[in-house]
Order: structure tokens, then sequence, then C-alpha cells
């Protein structure tokens, strides 16, 4: 079993649980948009960007 107390156990799931929502989800949706933007600036410099074609 554990050796942790129920207050100590409950201390590391606040901890845990406030690691993710305020660090580590933000952080990644940050990193998602920011790449998804580079990867269409990257596409739009090799092909040009979107536009009419006649």
């Amino acid at each position: 079993m554990s050796n942790s107390t129920p207050s100590s156990s409950r201390r590391r799931e606040w901890q845990t649980f406030l690691l993710l929502t305020v660090v580590l989800i933000p952080l990644l949706s940050v990193m998602t948009v920011a790449g998804y933007g580079f990867i269409v600036w990257f596409l739009q410099m090799i092909f040009g960007p979107p536009g009419h074609v006649s």
C-alpha cells in the first residue's frame, strides 16, 4: 500500500491539477496554434498565398 497520508495525497492531487490547468494546457494550446500558424506561413512561402485561379 501507500505510505502517504490522505491529506498528503489530496495535496498532491491539487498540485497536479493546478499544474495541468494553469501551466500545461495553456502552454500546449499556444504551441498548437503557433505550430499551425508556422505551417501555414511556411506553405505560403512555398506555394504562394491563396487567391483566385483563372
